[in-house]
């Protein structure tokens, strides 16, 4: 296995495997028989923060969009929508997430994983194009933080 990215996120490293692509939407993709198998990258579950709950609103077979709404996750962070990644077919959906959706929390890049979507790789980033597009939202995305770190607070 070739050595990782690491995107540090002030003090707390996420790490990119550089043997898949990643979408704009802070999901991984891992070719597979079939398609694409996606998952959550570091970056998304450090924001999102040990997670508790996942939902999904397709099933398989269901054709989707790319940016499409197909579930919601819950973090102690963060609760948000998921978004197809791509468009394509829904092939496989892992069971087990949802069931155990600390997976994503330990095992992110391995048993973890979210979903197998018929669709090739056309326009997502490389881990280099993924580590530089991390790099230019980081700056709003630590604005954002820590307005919500000030909300909290104020409570």
């Amino acid at each position: 296995m070739t050595k990782p990215l690491i995107f540090m996120m002030g003090r707390s490293p996420a790490f990119l495997p550089t043997d898949r692509k990643y979408a704009r939407n802070h999901m991984w993709a891992d070719a597979v028989e079939g398609g694409l198998r996606v998952g959550l990258s570091a970056y998304a579950v450090k924001l999102l923060g040990d997670l508790s709950h996942l939902e999904w609103s397709v099933e398989v077979g269901t054709p989707v969009e790319a940016r499409q709404q197909i579930g919601f996750i819950e973090g102690s962070k963060a609760t948000s929508e998921l978004y197809a990644p791509l468009a394509g077919e829904v092939r496989e959906i892992n069971r087990a997430v949802p069931a155990d959706p600390t997976l994503l929390n330990s095992n992110l890049y391995d048993t973890g994983w979210l979903l197998v979507i018929s669709a090739g790789d056309a326009g997502l980033l490389s881990p280099e194009e993924y580590f530089a597009h991390l790099e230019a939202c980081w700056p709003l995305t630590q604005r954002i933080l820590k307005g919500q770190a000030g909300r909290d607070h104020g409570r």
